[in-house]
Order: structure tokens, then C-alpha cells, then sequence
């Protein structure tokens, strides 16, 4: 399933902002924030750059996936064991932001550390 257009640019709106504001400018060439769309799943990650040069390494922070049956999104953190599991403590939502103002919270260290 792929997200529509409106709700994909939605959050490409909210996702751009979101990324763009929360890393200050003055570290901006150390660590970045961005984001991914792949089908009905957005995944939210975290770049710093390697110790040891150029290159950037990239870890997920959370997923937000769609379900067009009942028009909600679900929070899912990432584990270092490699998988998503479903965030527990908000319910799906039709609206995305609420969602994305738990990640900002992160009242249980899951996302930010």
C-alpha cells in the first residue's frame, strides 16, 4: 500500500519542518535528522558523522505506518536488535502530529535516548 499524495505531502510538510528546526545550526555539520517514505511507512532517522572521516552513519529513531482501513497511524521505536516494535503507550491516531509530539517527548527513552 502506498500513501495518497495528500497525506504523503502532509508529512513530508511536517516531517521537512520537524527535521529542519530540531538539530541547532551550529552542530548541523556533525549530526542531521531525515526522514524516509516507503509505502505506507515513514521512518525517521538520525545521522552523525564517523569518528574516524566522511562518511555518515544512520540510525532509526522511530516509524510511523498508515493503515488505510481505519485512516490511523502507529508509532513503532527501533531495537538494537534490528526490529521495529510497536510503541505501546499511544494509540493509533488519525492524526499524525500527535504522534510525532510523543517522539519530541520520548517520556520513556526509547526514541532519543
Amino acid at each position: 500500500m502506498v500513501l495518497n499524495e495528500l497525506i504523503r505531502r502532509r508529512v513530508e510538510k511536517l516531517l521537512g519542518d520537524y527535521c529542519e528546526n530540531r538539530i541547532p545550526m551550529h552542530v548541523r555539520n556533525k549530526i542531521k535528522l531525515g526522514y524516509g517514505i516507503r509505502g505506507n511507512s515513514v521512518t525517521l532517522f538520525e545521522e552523525r558523522k564517523s569518528y574516524q572521516g566522511e562518511e555518515w552513519i544512520k540510525t532509526n529513531i522511530a516509524q510511523f505506518r498508515y493503515n488505510q482501513d481505519d485512516n490511523k497511524w502507529s508509532l513503532y521505536w527501533w531495537r538494537h536488535t534490528g526490529r521495529w516494535y510497536r510503541y505501546e503507550d499511544v494509540k493509533p491516531n488519525s492524526n499524525f502530529e500527535v504522534l510525532l509530539e510523543e517522539v519530541e517527548k520520548d517520556p520513556l527513552c526509547i526514541f532519543w535516548g
